[in-house]
């Protein structure tokens, strides 16, 4: 029970400090050494200043009374006036410090929980990525250094405000708590204040505000700016953000006004009272019940006690601070996660990746297979299944093209075998397991989409990637990735880079430089050819060769067959001539699967397969013929034109 009310009273001390008990815990795992010496340095600048304020009226008083104690009483003031000012800056050294090891913890926090769900629908529900950018440029921007400078200040001139009221206390304990409750008043009614117009910049998610931020960032956009004028929509962009803006801000104005009222109260309740304390020091002045000295450091120990009310900027940063780390709890909670980091989940990975390797090398892929029985399956923002009751088996090793009209969902049948998403019914298996809620499974499908991640690291970083994360050693890794990127038809990429693997590839590093669409195709598919090392026993294609021409793309896809060759291969493309020579071809329409077969067998049966194929090769042809151009086309359909 004892332990009990000692956790309720430092709970409340917290609250009366304006510090979240969260955000204190937060801060004492970051560095415990560095927030004890704060501690110590903030607990300095109350004696300092309850010794300046004492030392300085009783000074005074001793040259009054012409007193030989005069000269030790100023050294007193001297060495409280002095020490102040030095402990304040230690106090902030120590706050930046301690804002290093606070970020880097809270950035792993986020990102966390952005990582903790299996799948990624989180990711793309508009809300929850507000949610993301917000804390995000909250943590990269000037706000997380100032909101942690900002705390401690607030503690800072906690202390100081303590000593100013011990001062006071030592003539009168009651005057002391009036003036004390005057500055609570202030600081209680600012606060609240401030906490609506935060919490209205912070978590106010609503629909017409992410709309109104969508059109005021139209005309700041190279595209949209160009459009705009061009249309000459700019007048109509104007009146459709004016009323957006008032429409979504309607609400937060009433709110701000009712807390604005209640802060103005607050300020007269607590500057009338504040008053009172004053005349009370005057008129036992003018009685001489005090005396000149004892009057003089009760005046000075009002004003310290100012620092006890609002703070102004500090009081907005405090409690901005106190909103994203609310915010960021809230984000993990939303995700099943605690208050810190899961180091044992971590090590727990680590561990099974270290069990995937063998002796820092590279191991050799086994095939797996691919089952996806009776799925269904409808996107969180739709109300229309993508697949009712889909079918569909692959053996180990065998090569697999999925095609059809765009919107039949073979994107989305790609992401399900990669355990982005899990079906609403039915099962999908990969060797038995189901990626959607095994991380080891899902490291057995490597995937490169059309919209691949150009990642601003190294060649070797780029292409290598899949190992690096398994802590492949250096010399295999290079041995690895070499053959990945010859094995991509990508010699051209190490030959503009003159063979250095370590140049960043982003033009704005030093000595970074970047690629063109083709080369970084030819990256992102040395990069699946490196998760097969790495273990993967299906290799996914989705598209990502669709900007190069369809010569280009059959190249790399014949290319790709022939060093895959014993591993689950699915490649998907809207062109079909790229696909041809895949030992498989699995047609999906709105119903699932409507042919399965060779590019041969299905051209002999008819159906969705040749007459699309036929299609594309008469537009091929005719594209060459007005060109005026030859135009690669499938030798078997020549023969019958």
């Amino acid at each position: 029970m004892r332990t009990l009310d000692i956790s309720r009273l430092r709970g409340w001390m917290l609250r009366w400090l304006g510090v979240e008990r969260h955000f204190w815990r937060m801060m004492w795992r970051s560095s415990p050494p560095l927030v004890c010496a704060l501690l110590a340095v903030i607990a300095l600048r109350g004696v300092a200043i309850w010794l300046m304020v004492y030392a300085s009226g009783q000074a005074l008083q001793a040259i009054m009374v012409g007193s030989s104690e005069v000269w030790g009483w100023l050294t007193l003031t001297a060495i409280g006036l002095a020490v102040e000012p030095l402990a304040e800056a230690w106090q902030m050294s120590g706050a930046v410090a301690l804002q290093r090891r606070f970020t880097r913890q809270q950035v792993l926090l986020v990102a966390e929980a952005a990582n903790a769900p299996h799948g990624i629908e989180h990711l793309e529900n508009p809300a929850t990525r507000a949610r993301f950018s917000d804390i995000e440029d909250y943590l990269r921007g000037m706000f997380g250094v100032n909101a942690m400078y900002a705390t401690w200040s607030v503690l800072g001139y906690a202390a100081v405000g303590l000593g100013g009221l011990v001062a006071v206390a030592q003539w009168s304990w009651l005057a002391a708590l009036w003036t004390l409750l005057s500055f609570r008043v202030l600081h209680v009614t600012w606060t609240g204040y401030l906490d609506v117009l935060l919490k209205d910049l912070v978590e106010d998610g609503s629909i017409g505000r992410r709309q109104a931020d969508y059109l005021r960032s139209i005309p700041l956009e190279r595209a949209g700016g160009k459009e705009l004028r061009l249309f000459g929509m700019t007048p109509w962009l104007l009146r459709r953000y004016s009323q957006v803006w008032q429409a979504a801000f309607v609400g937060i104005w009433q709110r701000r006004s009712r807390a604005l009222r209640g802060a103005l109260i607050g300020c007269t309740i607590s500057a009338t009272m504040l008053v009172g304390s004053y005349v009370w020091v005057g008129h036992a002045a003018w009685t001489g019940a005090i005396s000149v000295g004892t009057t003089v450091a009760v005046l000075q120990g009002l004003m310290q006690m100012a620092a006890l009310g609002a703070l102004g900027d500090v009081n907005v940063q405090a409690i901005r601070a106190r909103f994203y780390e609310n915010e960021i709890r809230q984000l993990r909670a939303d995700h099943g996660l605690g208050h810190t980091l899961g180091r044992s989940n971590v090590g727990d990975a680590a561990g099974r990746v270290a069990g995937e390797r063998s002796g820092g090398g590279v191991s050799r892929p086994v095939a797996a297979t691919v089952d996806v029985t009776d799925v269904t399956f409808t996107y969180p923002s739709r109300t229309e299944p993508v697949f009712r009751h889909l079918e569909l088996h692959i053996p180990a090793g065998q090569s697999v093209a999925v095609v059809g009209v765009n919107g039949v969902g073979k994107s989305t049948l790609i992401k399900l075998l990669c355990g982005l998403y899990a079906p609403d019914a039915g099962t999908v298996r990969v060797d038995g397991h189901d990626p959607a809620a095994d991380d080891g499974t899902r490291r057995r499908v490597a995937t490169i989409f059309q919209d691949f991640v150009r990642y601003h690291l190294s060649l070797e970083d780029n292409v290598a990637l899949p190992l690096v994360a398994r802590g492949v050693e250096s010399g295999a890794l290079r041995h690895t990735a070499e053959e990945a990127l010859r094995d991509a038809a990508g010699t051209d990429v190490l030959i503009r880079l003159d063979d250095n693997w370590d140049t960043v590839l982003e033009p704005g590093y030093a000595g970074g430089t970047d690629l063109s669409g083709g080369q970084w195709q030819r990256v992102a598919l040395a990069r699946a050819l490196t998760a097969v090392a790495a273990g993967a026993g299906v290799l996914v294609l989705d598209e990502p060769t669709a900007a190069l021409d369809v010569r280009a793309e059959a190249e790399i896809f014949s290319r790709f067959l022939q060093v895959t060759h014993g591993v689950t291969t699915i490649l998907v493309s809207h062109r079909l001539s790229s696909v041809r020579h895949a030992e498989r071809i699995v047609v999906l329409g709105p119903e699932g699967v409507v042919q399965d077969g060779s590019h041969e067998e299905l051209l002999a049966a008819g159906g969705p397969y040749a007459d699309m194929f036929r299609l594309q090769a008469a537009r091929f042809a005719a594209a060459g013929a007005d060109s005026g151009e030859p135009v690669w086309v499938d030798a078997e359909l020549a023969g019958e034109r």
